[in-house]
């Protein structure tokens, strides 16, 4: 069968942190609520709900929006309707409903056949939404009820662009290595945060730039310090890492912080990355879960 001609679009891709943690009822409710913030959101950032593809993937959703549809518009106005969406829910639900998201923003081609889709840039933006320092960074930040990453192609045309309400500054690198080996980087912001926590100061290389000369991909330039600082509300501890390939881990030790380029491991998914610094411990903690 000749696959059909692709078609361009602004692909957004939520999913619920600790889905697969909760109950059934709750997951039945968060699962509900998702399609409320999604249409808020939608509707926030001017556009029909109804012209929006949405694809339902379990613990989230993947959405596929006109790519006539102004990028700086979308960026600002999807991240306010996403976080005021998410504020709203949260006052009308306990803690065991509580929903925070990681959410992703690319751009690219995508081949349609009904409610499947494919394309490199959906694995693409997938990889970004799940990859471990996202994870980690929504886990240090413990007040946010989103954290946002987009990829470089959409850092590189609108968020360095200096547009209205995109601050470039609250944007900080998220380097990885996917189980495949590929290097990839992500741009990580949190609304309600300077800088996302948990994340170096100094992006250094990208990973890409790194392997092509011998260093170590995943370490996410000076491992040493955290460009976003920690939320001494809700701190996290590092991970427990599972390294499958001792031949891929490496340990960087500095100033007290910690930075690891191997595998690990969270239920059945994992990425390569690096595990923000460690902070001071604190009464409660909030570890990334594995959904």
């Amino acid at each position: 069968m000749v696959a059909p001609d692709p078609l361009s679009y602004w692909i957004v891709l939520l999913d619920i942190e600790g889905f697969s943690l909760r109950a059934e009822t709750a997951q039945a409710t968060l699962h509900e609520e998702l399609y409320q913030v999604v249409e808020f959101a939608l509707s926030r950032a001017g556009l029909d709900p109804g012209a929006c593809p949405v694809q339902d993937r379990g613990d989230g959703v993947l959405i596929l929006i006109p790519v006539g549809t102004s990028p700086t518009k979308l960026l600002r106005e999807l991240v306010r309707g996403l976080e005021d969406a998410l504020v709203e829910h949260h006052g009308k639900y306990n803690d065991d409903h509580r929903m925070r998201l990681r959410a992703g923003l690319h751009q690219g081609l995508v081949i349609r056949r009904g409610q499947r889709w494919t394309g490199t840039a959906v694995n693409d933006l997938a990889r970004l939404v799940d990859a471990g320092p996202v994870k980690q960074v929504l886990a240090r930040a413990g007040r946010a009820h989103l954290v946002m990453v987009v990829s470089e192609e959409i850092h590189r045309s609108v968020v360095l662009g200096r547009y209205p309400g995109i601050d470039p500054a609250a944007y900080l690198p998220a380097d990885f290595v996917t189980k495949h080996e590929e290097p990839r980087r992500g741009w990580v912001t949190v609304p309600g945060y300077p800088a996302p926590p948990g994340l170096p100061a100094d992006p250094g290389e990208s990973p890409r730039d790194r392997g092509s000369h011998g260093g170590t991909p995943g370490t996410g330039g000076n491992a040493g310090g955290v460009g976003g600082g920690a939320d001494t509300g809700s701190p996290a501890p590092p991970p427990t890492l599972h390294v499958r390939d001792m031949t891929h881990s490496q340990l960087a030790w500095g100033d007290g912080a910690r930075a690891v380029g191997g595998d690990y491991v969270e239920g059945s998914k994992h990425v390569y990355g690096s595990p923000p610094a460690p902070e001071d411990p604190a009464p409660h903690r909030t570890t990334a879960d594995g959904s």
